[in-house]
């Protein structure tokens, strides 16, 4: 079995280059495969539904964060000040979008739990598109692996999964949620602790909204990981030299 994640950012072109397709067939078609059923999960299609519905400002809050607490620990609170300060922008965005992302969500007939849970500053800031496969080349899912790039090709994605599925390959979605309330909290707290100079007690702060992410994969119907797993913040890059 082979396991490979990508950004779903990435989905169609990494979905379309994953596979090689021999010229010559010269094994013999698994029959357990073909007999497999090729609907997506529910889960899997509540979790494709919102691929598009990603809160680009939460994401760039939570990776000043990580920025943050590198900037104290290299000595540099002004650096640290102007990041979070950027930071309180981007959360204050993402929370202002709220209601645009949650009313994405209703048209694609999303849960309504998960509406809910948007609309209350529970945002989606990423995704990461994995897939299980056992594939084995043969006629017959070469023709899958070219129906998926055809309906990849035309963005339909549930099509798409279902053809993989034939093929013995099960598309995993993992996401990152962010509670923008928390995060906004913890950034209030450091901006305070840095301008009293309690420059240990900012990164403490700052640690504690790890417990504001969220992660939670969803494979064949179930979470892999509970979705109450936190601390996932994304690692930073370098930040440039000013």
């Amino acid at each position: 079995m082979k396991l490979r994640t990508f950004s779903a950012y990435l989905l169609s072109a990494t979905i379309v280059s994953s596979f090689v397709v021999a010229p010559g067939f010269a094994q013999e078609p698994n029959a357990a495969a073909t007999s497999q059923a090729s609907q997506p999960t529910p889960a899997q299609l509540a979790a494709m539904k919102k691929l598009q519905i990603v809160s680009d400002e939460g994401y760039a809050a939570v990776r000043g964060i990580a920025l943050a607490r590198l900037a104290i620990f290299q000595g540099a609170p002004d650096r640290a000040k102007s990041i979070l300060t950027a930071v309180k922008q981007s959360l204050d965005k993402a929370q202002a979008g709220t209601a645009g992302l949650a009313g994405k969500l209703k048209q694609a007939n999303g849960p309504q739990d998960e509406v809910a849970a948007i609309q209350s500053g529970q945002v989606p800031i990423d995704f990461a598109v994995g897939m299980n496969d056992d594939y084995t080349v043969t006629p017959e899912t070469a023709k899958n692996i070219a129906n998926a790039n055809q309906h990849l090709n035309n963005g339909n994605t549930q099509k798409a999964v279902e053809e993989l599925k034939l093929a013995n390959v099960d598309v995993f979605v993992t996401e990152t949620d962010a509670n923008l309330p928390v995060l906004a909290k913890a950034v209030d707290a450091a901006l305070t602790q840095i301008a009293g100079k309690q420059y240990y007690e900012a990164n403490l702060s700052l640690v504690k909204a790890g417990d504001a992410i969220t992660m939670r994969t969803i494979s064949e119907g179930k979470d892999a990981a509970s979705p109450d797993k936190t601390g996932a913040v994304p690692k930073p890059t370098p930040a440039p030299a000013q």
